[in-house]
């Protein structure tokens, strides 16, 4: 499994720890994000943005006394929670930490912990490091459930059952007139080693269930939804849903 990091942070403020960060978490194993390195000129900046940040799992918010005074690291943070994503802010000295937040965990520095280039003491990296490991599995948690409650309460408007959690976290489901499915909830990003696994996973298990693979498409790519489009027409035994659209979706899939 991935281990997605998305680093918030103003170039003006804390390009230097950022990149850092970058890594020492690289080095980790973390798969970061960092806008400097990770998006080429050609595409469409914050198309690309977006799209990554649906696919971390934890956002780390370098907390400088100017963040908030971009609209984009604004918009970082505020689409992050939207997306329940855990965020990880590290405050910097003499800075008592942005307002109205209720964030997943911080880190507070001190004078002595930025060099005069604004690079982090070293000794701060692993802490860092352990912190952003320890949130990831809470957020990966926090979304998988929400996805699940949000697709609950689409079903059974429809007349639908929600029958409980079955094998790898799958979701067991009766449409209205009697067809019956087996949801895997996928937190961030789908792909079609994604659908590959969910095939084989019900395979394994047996249940007689036509499998399909749940997301929240907020934030992701138009094409790439296009090529889940695609995907489903070309794989007739898996299929993908968007939670949003699962009521509105499902009467069709009852009818086939």
């Amino acid at each position: 499994m991935q281990r997605r990091i998305f680093i918030s942070y103003r170039r003006s403020d804390a390009r230097e720890a950022a990149l850092q960060l970058h890594d020492e978490l690289s080095s980790r194993g973390f798969d970061v994000f960092l806008d400097t390195h990770d998006i080429r000129p050609a595409k469409a900046f914050q198309e690309t943005l977006w799209h990554r940040l649906s696919d971390c799992d934890v956002t780390i918010m370098l907390d400088t006394k100017d963040y908030f005074g971009s609209k984009w690291t604004a918009q970082e943070l505020g689409r992050s929670q939207a997306l329940g994503i855990q965020i990880l802010r590290v405050v910097w000295p003499n800075h008592g930490g942005s307002r109205h937040l209720s964030l997943s965990d911080s880190v507070t520095l001190s004078d002595g912990d930025l060099d005069a280039s604004g690079r982090l003491r070293l000794a701060l990296l692993p802490i860092i490091a352990r912190r952003a490991e320890a949130l990831r599995s809470r957020s990966i948690a926090t979304r998988h459930l929400d996805l699940v409650g949000r697709l609950k309460n689409e079903v059974t408007r429809i007349g639908g059952q929600f029958e409980g959690i079955g094998a790898y976290r799958s979701v067991s489901l009766t449409l209205p007139l009697g067809r019956r499915l087996e949801a895997y909830p996928m937190v961030g990003v789908p792909t079609a080693e994604m659908l590959n696994d969910i095939q084989a996973k019900a395979g394994k298990a047996g249940h007689g269930r036509f499998p399909c693979l749940v997301y929240n498409h907020i934030g992701i790519r138009p094409t790439w939804i296009e090529h889940l489009q695609w995907l489903d027409e070309q794989i007739s035994t898996v299929r993908t849903l968007k939670v949003s659209d699962a009521g509105w979706d499902l009467v069709e899939w009852d009818e086939k």
